[in-house]
């Protein structure tokens, strides 16, 4: 059965849910991040809900500490890289499958402009694979019609003082309401349906 309510499958915060709620989206929630061997159960139990027109993706983990590279253990890396990481591999493989024909496809990743980068390797990391990931999605998809897109955002990854310059936009690093949502809804709406595999920064102008 077809639905045409979006579907947000996401980690369970307070961001999700708040996103959740300005889209009207049905949630999903993801599985914990440090059980990965679970993610496999996880996506075949997600895949056989409704085929859906709209899908958002969220992987938001909880806050973590900035930190020098040179200061990342294996373990340190695996929580903040590997895990995030792979569970993307897994809700955007589940997203592709839960797409109709014709559907669209939108990732929310958080990722810091190069200004706040410092300590925030793994996470930009992550915002650079997300990337590849929704690209190849629009790649292989496009052929039924699917688009898939990328909203990028630096909530939960900025704290203390902002090197200089400031941002084009005052309100920096924004919120989901004010900001996030707004690039969300372009991406789904029908005046993007020629945009596929591209990137939009709700940031205010930072990442320039």
């Amino acid at each position: 059965m077809r639905n045409d309510r979006p579907l947000l499958i996401a980690s369970q915060n307070e961001e999700t849910s708040r996103l959740a709620t300005s889209l009207d989206a049905e949630f999903v929630s993801l599985p914990d991040l440090t059980r990965p061997e679970i993610f496999e159960a996880w996506r075949a139990t997600t895949i056989e809900g409704d085929v859906r027109e709209r899908v958002i993706v969220s992987v938001w983990p909880p806050p973590i500490e900035a930190r020098d590279l040179a200061e990342l253990d294996a373990n340190a890396w695996a929580h903040r890289f590997e895990e995030p990481y792979l569970l993307w591999n897994f809700a955007l493989g589940a997203a592709t499958k839960l797409v109709a024909d014709g559907g669209h496809v939108v990732a929310l990743c958080q990722a810091p402009a190069a200004l706040d980068a410092p300590g925030r390797t793994p996470e930009l990391a992550i915002a650079d694979g997300v990337l590849a990931l929704v690209r190849s999605i629009a790649a292989a998809e496009g052929r039924r019609g699917v688009r898939a897109n990328l909203v990028t955002t630096p909530l939960g990854l900025v704290e203390g003082d902002l090197v200089a310059p400031a941002p084009p936009l005052e309100g920096f690093p924004g919120t989901i309401e004010a900001h996030v949502v707004g690039a969300v809804r372009i991406f789904l709406s029908a005046d993007a349906e020629g945009l596929t595999g591209r990137v939009l920064s709700a940031d205010g102008g930072r990442a320039l």
